[in-house]
């Protein structure tokens, strides 16, 4: 564990640690409620905290080459359990995104998130988009995660499967495919996207709700419009400092989902701008010690899996956080890291193994450089 990037293990695992204070902070109220114990989500997150935590000491110790070897049969697996769940998944809030394994609830879709990038890896370096063209090189990758978001749509599940699209546009635009070639199925995937809207009315509904707060400044503070409303009275009220941790007032019941999706608004509204941007610094660090591993990174294999997965971080990052400040429509998709929740948790974890793996051979490399570059000087 010496030889890598290290703050690709202390900023994801510092991160971990301040959501499981705010879980416990944001979610202690709703326990008592729902479940008479204060400490309810807290002992579950402090678990799957654990847990992620030997993911991600497994997974940087993860030799690539077996991973590159297994990525065809990652995303078997991965489509088969989304297969699965939507024929006899456990249904929440209208939806049908987990197994039931014993006391252990699985959102396979975050597996497959994670499997899709390994495969898209393993794929595109042996089919580069510059010389295999439209054909192979952009539409047969493409037409494989379309299928895996297609599973992800039926559950439904419109934002993930949205932003596994743009993770994988993104990967091959990172492969060198042209932007000319990235624009039919792009156009395609949008289309996708007005169907799957106008096929669930929910959906719709908080598309609306979010135009009319952009377009107007109009937010129904009565009806669909409640939960941003609250959120931006949480992070509004929090000023410089904040309440104090602990000290909020919208996690007594008026913000739902106060501990999952708009954990951000309490955390806002309880550590102020200056926690606020103390976490947005910590994220955009990540991001950017991801992206100098994929950068400095020789084969192709390691640099567009951790370019891919690095992305997949920020895009999720940047769609809770747009929502939590009213610049996106509401969706169900987690703050990395930081928001309760067991398969994310795990999921982003497990990546942030990965790209330490691949820094470990990065800085490998350089050691091995400036040692040679030292015994000629001698």
């Amino acid at each position: 564990m010496n030889r890598g990037d290290r703050w690709l293990l202390v900023l994801p695992l510092a991160l971990t640690a301040l959501g499981v204070v705010m879980v416990y902070s944001s979610s202690a109220i709703l326990g008592i409620t729902r479940y008479h114990d204060p400490d309810y989500f807290l002992i579950r997150q402090l678990g799957r905290a654990a847990l992620g935590v030997v993911v991600l000491l497994t997974c940087a110790k993860l030799r690539l080459s077996r991973l590159e070897a297994v990525a065809p049969w990652l995303l078997g697996v991965a489509t088969g359990l989304l297969t699965v769940v939507v024929v006899v998944g456990h249904a929440a809030n209208g939806a049908v995104r987990w197994l039931r394994l014993g006391f252990f609830s699985l959102q396979p879709t975050d597996l497959a998130r994670v499997s899709a990038i390994v495969f898209l890896a393993w794929w595109l370096k042996r089919n580069p988009p510059a010389e295999h063209g439209l054909a192979r090189g952009v539409l047969a990758p493409l037409a494989l995660i379309g299928a895996v978001c297609g599973l992800i749509l039926l559950q439904p599940n419109l934002s993930s499967a949205a932003l596994l699209g743009l993770s994988a546009f993104t990967m091959l635009f990172l492969a060198g495919a042209r932007l000319t070639h990235l624009a039919m199925p792009l156009g395609g995937g949008f289309v996708a996207a007005v169907v799957a809207l106008v096929t669930h009315p929910y959906q719709m509904k908080r598309v609306q709700t979010f135009a009319g707060f952009l377009g107007h400044g109009v937010v129904d503070h009565q009806g669909s419009g409640w939960q941003l409303d609250q959120s931006l009275i949480a992070i509004g009220s929090g000023g410089w400092l904040g309440r104090g941790l602990g000290g909020g007032l919208q996690k007594y019941l008026f913000l739902p989902e106060a501990h999952t999706d708009f954990i951000f608004s309490i955390l806002a509204e309880e550590l102020g701008f200056l926690g606020a941007t103390l976490l947005l610094v910590g994220i955009a660090l990540y991001l950017w010690r991801g992206m100098r591993a994929a950068a400095r990174a020789a084969d192709p294999f390691p640099a567009l899996l951790a370019g891919g997965l690095t992305l997949q971080v920020g895009l999720y990052a940047l769609a809770n956080l747009a929502v939590a400040t009213g610049l996106a429509p509401t969706t169900g998709l987690p703050l990395p890291f930081v928001s309760y929740g067991g398969s994310a948790l795990l999921a982003n974890l497990a990546a942030a193994g990965i790209l330490y793996r691949v820094s470990v051979g990065v800085e490998g490399r350089e050691a091995l450089t400036r040692e040679r570059w030292s015994r000629g000087d001698a």
